[in-house]
């Protein structure tokens, strides 16, 4: 019972925005780390069962292998991309001014551009895998053969290769707009802080103006 209400306490505490500022960058660390190792770990998992699936042939280990490597090299560093834009995002949460009423908005500010950095960053990752997937899942045979004769080319192959380059478009298109409107929600979150703190010193002014006026 005593830990049910230390965990109420905590949400509590989240009431203070001092409390937020501490916290926050706590549990982004936290999140990327577990990401980021979850995708070292589905990486290496990936390579292993592609070697594991292709034993009976060489060639066919060889040529696979390669894609499967070339995936998890783009997860691996788009994955530490993201990393360290949480630890640039939390820093500059961690050196907010005291703005008690400004503060939580700031956050949500760097909240909303790192989402969308970290979607651009998991699309555009995503739609290389489907590139990388449809090239070496037909093999370069069957690239050179859909470039130079699409018509004549096995209409799978075509399918595969073709799936993959609009993976590729789309996936990056998508992700662009996705960061484009993220960075526009945060601008115009911005503007509303910026005008609030405008106002208040506004107001502030008028009050020390008619303080000194009626003194």
């Amino acid at each position: 019972m005593q830990f049910l209400r230390s965990i109420v306490t905590w949400f509590e505490s989240l009431e203070k925005v001092d409390s937020i500022q501490k916290w926050m960058p706590i549990i982004l660390k936290s999140w990327g780390v577990v990401a980021y190792v979850f995708t070292l770990l589905m990486s290496i998992m990936f390579v292993v069962s592609v070697i594991l699936q292709r034993l009976d042939s060489i060639s066919s280990l060889l040529f696979h292998l390669v894609g499967s490597i070339l995936i998890a090299f783009a997860t691996i560093v788009g994955g530490t991309v993201v990393i360290m834009l949480i630890w640039n995002r939390s820093n500059k949460i961690n050196i907010l001014h005291d703005e008690s009423d400004f503060t939580l908005l700031n956050i949500a500010v760097i909240l909303i551009r790192l989402l969308g950095e970290v979607a651009l960053i998991v699309i555009f990752t995503t739609g290389f895998h489907g590139l990388v997937s449809g090239v070496f899942g037909i093999g370069i045979p069957g690239v050179v053969s859909f470039l130079f004769n699409p018509f004549d080319s096995d209409l799978s192959m075509s399918i595969d290769l073709g799936m993959g380059i609009i993976s590729i478009i789309v996936s990056t298109i998508n992700g662009i707009i996705i960061l484009i409107s993220s960075y526009i929600i945060a601008a115009l979150l911005n503007l509303v802080v910026s005008m609030a703190k405008n106002l208040r010193n506004i107001d502030a002014t008028l009050s020390t103006e008619e303080t000194m006026s009626d003194s």
